[in-house]
Order: structure tokens, then C-alpha cells, then sequence
């Protein structure tokens, strides 16, 4: 399973957050037409600038004193891309996602929009409603 993480802006979140559809819908466009000027705009002004690499090495090292890392993708998961406002990842069930993913992102003071490469499983992550990715 392959996840594509967009940060997004607070602004955006309040609008769009139960417009979920509309979302994945435009995320898919921009994908698709990623050499589009216009997509790459309207990118920029909806996400969020969000170090996935600082966040990760923030989140290994708070586990490293526990048995039970909640986050031991290092050696299994594989963060595929990185950039300032989107990142893929890839694990192997969406119960890895769950855990290893989702629960830590709801930690953070950020909300997330997350689309499965197939589109299958899509929908927020955000700390102001803590809601399941949804289907």
C-alpha cells in the first residue's frame, strides 16, 4: 500500500473538511497533471509547509526508550518521497498505516489529508477531530 500525506493549511481545513470527495478529486488532478502550472499553484496555496524528515526523527527518538516503538519505520516502512508539503509512504496493510502513520500524525498540531495510491482509503487526519481515515 502506497499513502501520498498532504499537509494542509488551517484555513483550507476549515473549508474543505467535510468535502472529502472534492479533495481527493483535485489531489488525483494534480497528480495526474503534475507538469500543470496552474495545479502547482493551487498546490502551493493549500498545503502546508511540514518537515516529514525532522518529524520522523522527533517521533524515533521519543520511542526509542519503550520495547513497543509506536514507530519503527526505519527498518520496515519506507518513506518514498519527501518534499516541503507531501510525502509518500509505503507499508504493507492498512493496519500498519494505522499505527505506524495515522496515530502519530495525530499527535502533531497539523492536519493531514491522506489518499491511497489506488483510492481506495482516503480521507483526513487531524487533531482538531480525530476521525479514522475514511473510505
Amino acid at each position: 500500500m502506497q499513502f501520498a500525506v498532504y499537509a494542509i493549511k488551517r484555513e483550507i481545513t476549515h473549508h474543505y473538511y467535510y468535502k472529502v470527495d472534492l479533495l481527493k478529486r483535485f489531489f488525483e488532478e494534480c497528480h495526474a497533471f503534475s507538469d500543470s502550472i496552474i495545479y502547482k499553484k493551487q498546490l502551493d496555496y493549500i498545503t502546508s509547509h511540514f518537515s516529514y524528515k525532522e518529524w520522523l526523527k522527533k517521533i524515533h527518538e521519543n520511542q526509542k526508550h519503550l520495547s513497543d516503538r509506536i514507530f519503527d519505520c526505519e527498518i520496515i516502512y519506507d518513506i518514498l518521497e519527501g518534499k516541503n508539503c507531501c510525502c509518500l509512504f509505503q507499508c504493507d496493510s492498512l493496519w500498519q498505516a494505522e499505527r505506524v502513520l495515522f496515530q502519530p500524525l495525530r499527535m502533531c498540531n497539523q492536519s493531514f489529508f491522506i489518499i491511497e495510491e489506488s483510492g481506495e482509503h482516503y480521507g483526513w487526519i487531524s487533531p482538531l477531530i480525530r476521525q479514522r481515515l475514511l473510505s
